[in-house]
């Protein structure tokens, strides 16, 4: 997804990044970078996959290997 596809659909969810980031205890630059893709966190993309009701590899195609067993 596009970055301004992903910040929307977060405003839709009602939230917004800086919230967000207070939720995680990380910086809004953290946030922004791995909503960008060029920082990679999966507990961020994790919860924003929550919230924007997307699976993590749909949002970021090929960013996050799979964690298969």
């Amino acid at each position: 997804m596009h970055p301004a596809d992903i910040k929307a659909e977060i405003s839709k969810a009602g939230t917004t990044q800086k919230k967000l980031a207070i939720k995680m205890n990380v910086t809004p630059a953290t946030v922004f970078k791995v909503v960008h893709g060029t920082t990679v966190s999966r507990r961020i993309a994790k919860e924003i996959s929550g919230i924007i009701g997307k699976p993590i590899n749909k949002i970021w195609p090929g960013l996050y290997k799979s964690k298969a067993a």
